[in-house]
């Protein structure tokens, strides 16, 4: 799916699902043209990037998708139908593993995404009236290594040096209560600017930060998160990494 869906009927399907092709003959796989999410059929919808803020997969069968402008939305694999969750946004930022040991999602949060936090999505495919709270107090403390995903405007007339960014975060699920949080930074270099507009577009390099992390139940049944070992992973200029698979 696109991370700003349109509607039906343009050059570019902006959902689709691979399938494997039903005739015994054909041993391959086609991507079939899914609906995208109601929404985008309203009369005063405006496409705008980046207006899907999370996503996740919920059970066999169903994705739940959030709007910052539409709320939550939840699509029905099986039946390939939509329906509205709630007009809230889900609590984490991009997407959130299901770690099966322990029954919850893991992710970032939206408040701060320097924040890992848990949450129980198995009941978000239908309407509710509020989004999923926190399941466990524990999770929602854990600080990822680095600086988030905001950033400062800055001071005028001064010589702003290096500046760090995050332009993207993640969690990936590695088995047995094991996660990876991987967060990708781009890093600029300039001399003295006095004007708000300027750019840091001179001497950049690109890196990514990759913490490891275990979730363990402690004997009061709370979940605790252990930091292990975070790596630095630098990838020079030319190579700009989007994404953690």
């Amino acid at each position: 799916m696109a991370v700003s869906p349109h509607p039906d009927g343009v050059t570019e399907r902006s959902f689709e699902a691979l399938v494997r092709c039903k005739k015994p003959e054909l041993d391959d796989c086609l991507w079939r043209p899914m609906p995208p999410p109601p929404y985008v059929h309203a009369a005063d919808y405006k496409h705008v990037v980046g207006d899907t803020c999370a996503y996740a997969a919920v059970g066999n069968s169903h994705i739940l998708l959030s709007s910052m402008r539409h709320g939550t939305y939840s699509f029905d694999t099986a039946r390939a139908t939509w329906s509205k969750a709630g007009d809230w946004t889900l609590p984490f930022s991009d997407h959130a593993e299901f770690v099966p040991e322990h029954g919850l999602w893991f992710g970032l949060s939206a408040a701060d995404d320097g924040v890992l936090g848990a949450w129980d999505l198995s009941s978000s495919t239908v309407q509710q009236p509020e989004p999923p709270p926190p399941a466990h107090p524990g999770c929602r403390e854990f600080a990822v290594p680095g600086p988030s995903r905001r950033r400062a405007r800055p001071s005028h007339a001064i010589d702003l040096g290096e500046f760090t960014e995050v332009y993207s975060s993640h969690v990936i699920h590695l088995g047995d209560s094991k996660l990876c949080v991987a967060k990708l930074y781009k890093v600029s270099r300039r001399g003295t600017c006095t004007e708000y507009c300027c750019d840091f577009e001179s001497d950049e390099r690109n890196f990514a930060v990759l913490t490891g992390v275990e979730v363990v139940r402690g004997h009061d049944d709370e979940l605790r998160i252990i930091r292990h070992k975070s790596q630095r992973y630098s990838f020079g200029e030319r190579y700009i990494p989007t994404s953690v698979l």
